[in-house]
């Protein structure tokens, strides 16, 4: 049973996005860059510790400035004692309120994630400049999650794994794909602030997909089930995949998932400081390939995860990036055969000073 109802989101402390905005600052100097303009929300989000869904925070070589509109200015004046906070120009006046702000801009920091519309009219504005996407640069400063960050992490995970105990224990056969993602989402307002992504709900041959939208497919005895889910704890996300049957399992079944559990056992215990990712993936990989399964897992093995669902880096084929303590990485094998089942079996792994802690204490044994 779930004991106890969440509470609204909260942000965390302001040296968190203090110590942040420092880093930004630095970060612009070293590259000498004259202006880093970060509009989208995650990362306003990230650097201020304010939730709007409009505003723009500017790194110029003047102190670091949080533009937002009407909406949200009272707040942002409260909420950020630390940062100075002006009125947001309306929309069709951007061109000329950057023209006027950046008379001297040279070189310009941008996310590459922006809407390429918005960049062009920069670029119309700014004809002589250089741009720079800083996109990289901001996704590995977010991959190292801070004490604060990892605690957060944590509480989620662990609304994650109650709600699917509790959804677990009331599965029955004749309820749909779609009553049972009813109940998580139910559970993840009542545990967190929602889920942190759609949940993936499969009956049957439905697990061969791997991200199948849910439908009004029924549960059955001995059938197989695949739910990958995630709840939202003040603004962080957890992620889980767990599969089994309702009620007794195939000998076919048993076979396949002990071997996606090998795998994601063996991905785990190779995990440690200064391996690459794609290291990591391999370990998986191969084990699956050996069994004779490899062209039926076609994903990589795992993604960061934090404020967004997926951010960098990720456990795959092709991640150059060395592993730190810190990172925080899901581990996610699966095989998928057409028409039958499939099996995904993921766990969240905190990478931590000599191998990983395992976060996900939801069981794995069928």
């Amino acid at each position: 049973m779930i004991q106890q109802q969440s509470l609204p989101a909260h942000s965390l402390p302001a040296t968190e996005f203090i110590k942040r905005l420092r880093a930004a600052v630095a970060y612009r100097k070293k590259e000498k860059l004259d202006a880093v303009v970060i509009a989208t929300a995650v990362n306003r989000y990230y650097f201020t510790g304010f939730c709007a869904s409009a505003g723009i925070l500017l790194i110029t070589k003047d102190e670091p400035v949080f533009y937002t509109d009407f909406r949200y200015f009272t707040a942002a004046k409260r909420q950020l004692p630390f940062l100075k906070v002006k009125l947001l120009w309306k929309g069709p006046d951007e061109p000329k309120a950057f023209g006027a702000l950046g008379k001297a801009w040279k070189r310009i920091g941008f996310e590459g994630t922006l809407p390429a519309e918005r960049l062009l009219k920069w670029k119309d504005i700014f004809t002589t400049a250089e741009f720079v996407n800083v996109s990289e640069t901001i996704g590995a400063m977010r991959s190292i999650k801070s004490p604060a960050e990892q605690r957060v992490i944590r509480a989620a995970i662990r609304a994650g794994d109650a709600v699917f105990a509790a959804v677990r224990s009331q599965l029955v056969p004749g309820m749909t794909e779609w009553d049972v993602r009813n109940l998580i989402r139910r559970g993840s307002d009542f545990c967190g602030q929602g889920e942190s992504f759609d949940a993936i709900v499969c009956v049957g041959a439905h697990g061969a997909e791997c991200h199948h939208h849910p439908d009004e497919t029924p549960l059955q005895d001995n059938t197989p089930v695949l739910i990958d889910m995630g709840v939202l704890k003040d603004y962080y996300c957890s992620d889980m995949t767990r599969s089994f049957c309702l009620g007794k399992a195939s000998a076919e079944f048993k076979k396949i998932y002990k071997i996606v559990l090998e795998a994601n056992r063996k991905a785990i215990r190779a995990i440690r400081p200064g391996k690459k990712c794609k290291e990591i993936d391999a370990v998986a990989r191969q084990h699956i390939t050996k069994a004779g399964y490899g062209k039926y897992f076609d994903h990589s093995l795992g993604h960061s995860l934090g404020l967004e669902i997926h951010e960098i880096p990720n456990f795959s084929t092709v991640c150059e990036t060395i592993l730190k303590p810190g990172m925080l990485l899901t581990v996610e094998p699966g095989i998928y055969l057409p028409g039958r089942f499939g099996i995904r079996i993921e766990d969240v792994i905190l990478v931590t000073r000599t191998g990983c802690e395992v976060l996900t204490q939801t069981p794995k044994d069928l």
